[in-house]
């Protein structure tokens, strides 16, 4: 499930920060880092255990997003559950935020819980999000996705001000990044649905890939909502993971690539 060789991986995740080409010591073939991003976790609910169980069946790890408000009665199988995969060390659970809600306001307006609901409300629910699921496990969550995948100049700071949130999920290129202090970012370079959300369409993914695929294309966060999958929507799943394993891409976990991040930048240091 790891790089095969970590230096390599080392190097490559230098090469990104740094935007320098890699040395001639590099192997010819290179490293490229997938997450799957799997959104909207709300409760025990079998479409997760076998989502879950297909991507172990292809030595794939995941990341699964919890609307936290979810935990808010600290149900006993919910958070057994939620243990028992963490423990693992094969799944890893993240912040999506406290309740996934948007809205019109009286001028007409569309907001959501990270886009124009302001810094107050943003930083009371990532800090009741992480109070909530500490209280369930035992640690804080350290990766945050927001739900609609909204963020604004307020999604910003407030996370500025929560250290504990190491890790971001984002769109590559949205003016949002810039403005996070201190945070490594998951850009979803690669869509995982393209017939809307909780449907994946392989064909139409493998044609968008192809598209993208470059030097360029190292890392890739992929968004999937597997609680909506049909059968159909399973298999493409499972289509799509084994597709990129037969380009050479590997699949890792947030902190994973974290870990990765911390070794490059101490190892390009003088």
């Amino acid at each position: 499930m790891l790089p095969r060789s970590l230096s390599t991986a080392i190097l490559l995740l230098a090469s990104l920060g740094t935007g320098q080409s890699a040395t001639a010591a590099e192997p010819a073939t290179r490293q490229r880092l997938a997450i799957i991003k799997a959104d909207d976790v709300k409760g025990v609910n079998g479409k997760w255990d076998r989502f879950i169980a297909l991507s172990q069946q292809r030595d794939i790890v995941v990341s699964l997003g919890i609307i936290t408000e979810s935990l808010a009665t600290q149900d006993p199988k919910y958070v057994a559950w939620i243990k028992k995969w963490a423990d693992t060390g094969e799944v890893e659970f993240w912040n999506h935020g406290w309740d996934h809600k948007s809205w019109t306001d009286t001028a007409g307006k569309k907001l959501s819980e990270f886009g124009g609901s302001g810094l107050e409300h943003q930083k009371d629910h990532l800090l009741k999000a992480q109070s909530s699921f500490k209280t369930a496990t035992g640690s804080p969550y350290t990766i945050f996705g927001s739900p609609f995948n909204a963020m604004d100049g307020d999604t910003a700071r407030a996370l500025n001000e929560i250290p504990e949130l190491k890790l971001i999920y984002c769109y590559p290129g949205s003016v949002v990044n810039a403005q996070l202090k201190g945070k490594v970012l998951l850009p979803m370079t690669l869509r995982g649905e393209h017939d809307g959300t909780s449907k994946p369409n392989f064909p139409k993914f493998k044609e968008e890939y192809q598209k993208k695929d470059g030097p360029a294309l190292n890392l890739a966060a992929i968004q999937f909502h597997p609680l909506g999958f049909s059968e159909e929507g399973f298999k493409h799943y499972t289509d799509i993971l084994d597709f990129l394993k037969t380009e050479g891409w590997t699949f890792i976990l947030p902190t994973k690539y974290l870990e990765l991040q911390t070794q490059a930048a101490a190892a390009a240091r003088p």
